[in-house]
């Protein structure tokens, strides 16, 4: 169940993700489509049909079972739909539109340290024996979830039945639910998918949100450069592991956390999109944050983000100096 879990968990955001990017660029830009674009606006794209079936069952007052059919369904149904528009994208520009997804050879020394490293930071994720990091309890959450096959139909760390006092802002949010339908469905412990299966998942979105940035910072032929970009990331992770609260803890301790997906996915995803003014994808992760952290009214890191760079980008078309400088990192969107 392990191994159709993994399959399942890789192989969906893929296909959402090549069925919006081939909505959105259509005609225009096949070149434009990479895999590492596919992934996290799959990634994104799960976590908004998450919100939605965990809005059913919680407004619904669904039970847990019922709760993940509708997730299953809504998963099923969107996944096929974005892979027949793949298709039929596919077939129409005569198979041009695969050959995009993947890059150039380079060198074999740096990616072969990357994904050694990589190996290295998810064997330990996957291994290692969890941390109990304060304030959370969204393990006891998911727990509470399976045992009493409901969303928030006890408090999680008294049992009491009643959620009163919970503000709504906090139980929209759609991580605990998909964590406990997960387990559930995949027969498997709370512990091992919370701890261990999602948190090497956003290891892996991780490195290609940020192999995506590096594209918009170098450029997508110099390969090299953006392999010791990734090279560089994944060392700065490693080292700030060990210090709560920085995105190496996060990564390495706590990727389960939608803080943690928030800034080791969404932020550096922004900070590429923006850099391109491609402000679909800011739209999509500002949309995203909303969904898996207690925002200010929905508002968070990913709105801040984007406007501060939207706010640069319109100072340095009227300040020639500071355009001059910002230039050499934004493009105009291919």
């Amino acid at each position: 169940m392990i191994v159709l879990a993994w399959i399942l968990l890789i192989s969906i955001p893929i296909l959402l993700g090549l069925g919006i990017m081939t909505i959105v660029y259509g005609k225009k830009g096949h070149s434009s489509i990479g895999f590492p674009d596919c992934v996290v606006c799959g990634f994104l794209g799960c976590i908004g049909i998450f919100q939605m079936a965990h809005g059913i069952g919680l407004f619904g007052k669904m039970s847990l079972s019922r709760t993940g059919s509708v997730l299953v369904i809504l998963l099923i149904g969107c996944t096929m739909l974005m892979a027949m528009v793949s298709l039929i994208g596919i077939i129409k520009n005569r198979f041009q539109h695969c050959k995009s997804i993947f890059y150039e050879a380079v060198p074999a020394a740096l990616p072969l340290f990357f994904l050694g490293l990589f190996l290295v930071q998810s064997l330990f994720v996957f291994c290692r024996n969890p941390i109990i990091i304060s304030g959370d309890i969204t393990l006891e959450t998911v727990q509470s979830f399976l045992v009493h096959d409901g969303i928030y139909r006890v408090m999680p760390l008294t049992g009491m039945q009643s959620n009163m006092g919970m503000p709504l802002r906090y139980t929209i949010l759609c991580l605990p639910t998909v964590y406990a339908i997960v387990a559930d469905k995949f027969n498997l412990d709370p512990q091992l998918v919370v701890c261990h299966i999602i948190p090497v998942l956003v290891l892996g979105v991780t490195y290609l949100a940020y192999f995506r940035l590096s594209e918009s910072l170098f450029g997508k032929e110099k390969l090299k450069e953006r392999y010791c970009f990734l090279v560089a990331v994944g060392l700065l992770l490693t080292f700030s592991a060990q210090v709560p609260f920085l995105d190496g803890y996060g990564a390495l301790h706590a990727g389960y956390l939608g803080t943690s997906i928030r800034n080791l996915i969404l932020v550096p995803y922004v900070i590429s999109s923006m850099l391109e003014r491609r402000y679909w994808k800011a739209i999509l992760c500002i949309l995203a944050e909303a969904c898996i952290v207690w925002t200010f009214y929905g508002c968070g890191v990913c709105v801040a983000l984007t406007l501060g760079m939207l706010i640069l980008d319109v100072l340095a078309r009227k300040v020639p100096g500071l355009g001059r400088l910002l230039k050499i990192f934004c493009k105009e969107e291919a």
